[in-house]
């Protein structure tokens, strides 16, 4: 059993997670110092907002389901990843409750640079389960094959994965969400548009975007390293334009729920204020919520004040399903 004082590289070396290092035992380096050798206590005090707890009981989570049956799933077909290397380090966790259920995509993020799922998305996914939801861990293409627009190739590959296998799965092919954190975020709320996103791709809309302190903007209140990698520093003001998300809202958009800290130090709160004035012009239903603090990056929130967002924002895609 995970718990705080587990080392970094026996998460990884589990036999449950063999093959699947990448998305089960994996952490995101922070200036290169993190090591295998680390604990995860020891490196949640590094970041000073991860929730070393939280963490832990998401792995064991995921630990028991894999111990169970098949867990991770491969989105592109074998001839594809040989076709395109960085095809095959992505794919998805399926976490699901016993019965048939509505289903989420979730989105962890890392500044499109590593993909937080052991922060962001394992602990959400636990809870979700336990509230009789289905949900999808979603590791997308990041670091040097995060140029635009693989990660969204991935994303909206991963959700016709999950609508053309719904049966096998056990979910439902209506009134899913898709949930982002961060880079994630922007990720989850470019999924959400027509030009980027669900119609381009040809796939039916989400009934709701769950957005969690997300990266929107590519313009001046952006996060630097998440655009950097994404469209390149120096994008040209067309495509700076087009991966703005608040600049492809339309009343199409799905309703959406977001929430951020009025002072993130990672992500200019900006970023959420554009994407809700955004949805709110269009008439679409939209629920906003800001929390006192500089805090980015905390997943569930775990005893910080934006503690139980999860349990409202699973109400208010249940209201628009």
């Amino acid at each position: 059993m995970f718990t705080a004082e587990s080392k970094i590289r026996d998460i990884a070396r589990q036999p449950e997670f063999a093959g699947y290092e990448y998305m089960a035992g994996a952490f995101p380096g922070i200036g290169g110092v993190i090591s295998g050798m680390m604990k995860i206590k020891t490196m949640c005090k590094m970041v000073g907002t991860w929730n070393p707890q939280d963490i832990a009981e998401g792995l064991n989570y995921l630990s028991m389901k894999a111990r169970a049956g098949k867990v991770f799933h491969h989105i592109y077909s074998e001839a594809e990843r040989q076709a395109d290397p960085s095809k095959g380090l992505t794919g998805i966790a399926a976490l699901t409750p016993p019965q048939k259920s509505k289903f989420v995509i979730v989105c962890a993020g890392g500044g499109y640079s590593s993909v937080c799922s052991t922060v962001e998305a394992y602990p959400v996914i636990k809870q979700l389960n336990a509230m009789g939801y289905a949900a999808f861990s979603m590791q997308y293409r990041c670091g040097k094959d995060a140029k635009a627009p693989n990660p969204m190739d991935d994303l909206a590959q991963a959700v016709r994965y999950i609508l053309d296998h719904a049966d096998e799965l056990n979910v439902e092919r209506e009134g899913y969400a898709v949930m982002g954190f961060s880079a994630g975020g922007h990720l989850a709320a470019s999924f959400g548009t027509e030009s980027l996103g669900y119609a381009h791709y040809g796939l039916p809309a989400p009934s709701a975007m769950i957005l969690a302190y997300p990266v929107i903007t590519m313009g001046g209140k952006t996060h630097g390293g998440s655009k950097s990698l994404l469209i390149g520093k120096k994008a040209d003001p067309a495509t700076v334009r087009a991966y703005s998300v608040e600049l492809q809202v339309t009343d199409k958009y799905p309703a959406s729920y977001v929430w951020q800290f009025d002072h993130d130090n990672m992500v200019p709160v900006e970023n959420s204020q554009m994407i809700v004035r955004a949805i709110k012009a269009e008439g679409v239903a939209c629920e906003y919520e800001t929390f006192p603090g500089t805090s980015h990056g905390v997943g569930l929130g775990t005893g910080t004040p934006a503690e139980g967002w999860l349990e409202r924002a699973v109400s208010f895609w249940q209201a628009h399903s």
